[in-house]
């Protein structure tokens, strides 16, 4: 899977916010008129990724568009933490750091299936749990449970499951054998 770039999350919330399949510039800006949200995005994503010559086209055009972004004269991607930070342009800052959070989240995901997974881990071995038992009582994949309790490999479950799994085994009483 690739990785997210910002000109990619901007180009999707141009996409989701106008409520077109489209990579037109102009449509969005027809658009953009009216949504102060699709104007932001908008206003980013012309900013840093169109060429100058498109730019000044789409400027002269709709130039409501101008003092926006003149506003944001100087943003690079590599400048942008930090040229955000200035509270004028918490609207952009906001639109960043939702970026952020979208390419961050799978790893953080990943993280907390880990802590989840040594946690299982310990709990399984004091209790005597089996993978077949766990599997079959949360009626989950057993191969992608195996692989998630056996190797730790987070990629074969779901966050949700992984929580299952660790609520399973924790609540898991070992039933006592009659003689």
């Amino acid at each position: 899977m690739r990785e997210l770039t910002f000109k990619g999350y901007l180009l999707s919330q141009l996409q989701e916010l106008s409520g077109f399949n489209s990579t037109s510039l102009y449509s969005f800006s027809q658009l953009a008129c009216n949504n102060a949200r699709l104007k932001d995005a908008l206003t980013l994503y012309l900013v840093m990724y169109t060429e100058e010559n498109l730019k000044g086209k789409l400027l002269k055009k709709f130039d409501y568009l101008n003092s926006s972004c003149e506003r944001l004269k100087g943003l690079n991607y590599d400048n942008a933490k930090t040229y955000l930070q200035n509270d004028n342009l918490s609207e952009y800052r906001t639109i960043y750091n939702n970026f952020l959070y979208q390419r961050n989240h799978k790893e953080q995901e990943n993280r907390l299936k880990m802590m989840m997974y040594r946690k299982i881990s310990q709990v399984k071995q004091v209790k005597g749990v089996s993978n077949y038992r766990i599997y079959k009582e949360l009626n989950l994949n057993h191969g992608n449970v195996n692989a998630f309790l056996k190797n730790g490999d987070t990629s074969k479950v779901s966050l949700d499951s992984a929580r299952k799994i660790l609520a399973f085994v924790n609540e898991y009483e070992p039933m006592k054998k009659s003689l």
